[in-house]
């Protein structure tokens, strides 16, 4: 059975390779482009003349395009439209696992949940709630062509019962904001690319 199947299909491939047409077999009749002489100086112009294509870098992250401004408070400074930062700071807020407890992009807010932490504590963070942790206010503003994104730590309303709030009142002592735009630089410098 095994040896007909195959002698059927190998009859079956020969007869269609051997119905093929023959005007495609021969081309020697078909229309050829003029061939036009060379002029180096022409060429030279034309060389001149390309554009070069712009270069895109094919690492991870953003690199030279986000840096921190220090201050009071200390800026992060993204060489991107508003709309592209509030991407990308979307997509660095969600590679670090941060909770985001709010947003109005109309104003350019993210309210976040961060405790700050080491890797340790990160990693412990599984297991802690929102509730352990303080809101701070990201904002995203645009500035010509770059964005500017700060950070601080939320006000009394805005914590409502997060961890940071003692006796009702946000301590400032322990106000992460720096350290949560150094990680964000970080991300966004090294691991969060366009798209």
């Amino acid at each position: 059975m095994r040896i007909v199947t195959i002698l059927l299909i190998s009859l079956m491939l020969v007869a269609c390779a051997t119905t093929g047409n023959s005007r495609y077999q021969d081309n020697a009749n078909l229309e050829r482009p003029p061939e036009l002489p060379i002029d180096k100086q022409a060429a030279e112009q034309m060389a001149t003349n390309e554009i070069e294509p712009p270069k895109r870098r094919h690492g991870k992250g953003l690199g030279p395009d986000v840096y921190i401004v220090e201050g009071s408070p200390p800026e992060l400074k993204i060489k991107r439209s508003f709309d592209e930062t509030w991407s990308l700071l979307s997509r660095a807020i969600q590679h670090n696992d941060l909770k985001v407890t709010d947003q109005d992009r109309s104003k350019g807010f993210y309210y976040v949940a961060y405790n700050g932490g080491s890797f340790l504590s990160s990693a412990t963070s599984l297991f802690d709630d929102v509730q352990n942790k303080s809101t701070y206010l990201l904002k995203v503003e645009s500035q010509g062509e770059e964005t500017r994104v700060t950070a601080s730590l939320a006000s009394k309303d805005e914590q409502g019962d997060s961890g940071s709030l003692k006796d009702g009142f946000a301590d400032y002592s322990e106000n992460k904001s720096s350290k949560l735009l150094e990680l964000l630089y970080d991300t966004l410098h090294d691991n969060v690319k366009d798209e």
